[in-house]
């Protein structure tokens, strides 16, 4: 019976639009950080330092700090599709184009890496927004189609989200600080870890979660209590302020 409900209420209220950031949030751990672990020379230690105290971007910051590995990018590759992602995130994919909900996953990360974790773990045909990394003699180097010069990010999620919402609600999930601009604007967040203390302190509309089988159980429970009434516009702050209390 619910679900019937539930997908009666999803073709009668179109206008939701899901985003997902990638590392931390798919993958179990941030798999930008760990490739440059791996394979950066010394330096990029000072840059995130630099960038952590907030005097630089991650655009410049990953630019520097990428520009420090000279490994093959297939050896990059192949380290990086052996990180575990969430056990949840096919079947939360899965979820969404049962009932026809859009979605992309917005990352500050780099497409070939979230494409090649993507492709082992058997996901293929989801919308990736990121940043991109080329190889040549000289070593690595990044390209950022989706960043724009009055944000400091390699990719400006709030950007890529407005075009792809088109007005509609938006739900975010993430997991740091890539996430803070974006959440901002969400009508609901679902977040952990640097996220959820942000959500928390800035009185955004959030629910904790710890695994996408949370954030499905989530959803179905949000928009069977809220639909239609829950959906807003995109940035429309007089309705994303009212309080969600949880499922």
């Amino acid at each position: 019976m619910f679900e019937g409900l539930f997908q009666r209420r999803m073709k009668n209220n179109p206008d939701l639009f899901i985003t997902i950031d990638f590392d931390g949030t798919v993958s179990q751990t941030d798999v930008t950080d760990a490739i440059i672990r791996e394979f950066a020379q010394d330096g990029w230690q000072e840059a995130e330092a630099i960038w952590e105290r907030g005097e630089i971007g991650s655009r410049e910051c990953l630019a520097f700090q990428m520009s420090l590995i000279q490994a093959p990018l297939k050896n990059i590759l192949d380290y990086a599709k052996n990180i575990p992602i969430d056990p949840y995130f096919a079947d939360f994919i899965g979820f969404l184009k049962q009932y026809s909900i859009p979605f992309a996953i917005i990352s500050d990360g780099f497409l070939p890496i979230i494409h090649a974790i993507l492709h082992f773990n058997g996901l293929h045909s989801i919308p990736v927004y990121a940043g991109d990394i080329v190889f040549d003699i000289k070593g690595l180097h990044t390209i950022f189609p989706n960043a724009v010069e009055s944000c400091s990010s390699g990719t400006c999620k709030c950007r890529i989200a407005e075009r792809l919402c088109g007005g509609a609600s938006l739900i975010h999930i993430g997991d740091g600080r890539s996430d803070f601009c974006l959440a901002k604007k969400a009508h609901h967040v679902f977040c952990k870890e640097r996220l959820l203390e942000f959500c928390a302190q800035h009185t955004i509309n959030h629910i904790e979660f710890d695994n996408f089988n949370d954030i499905e159980r989530g959803m179905k429970a949000m928009l069977q209590t809220y639909m239609p009434y829950a959906i807003y516009p995109l940035w429309d702050n007089k309705h994303r302020e009212q309080p969600y209390h949880g499922i």
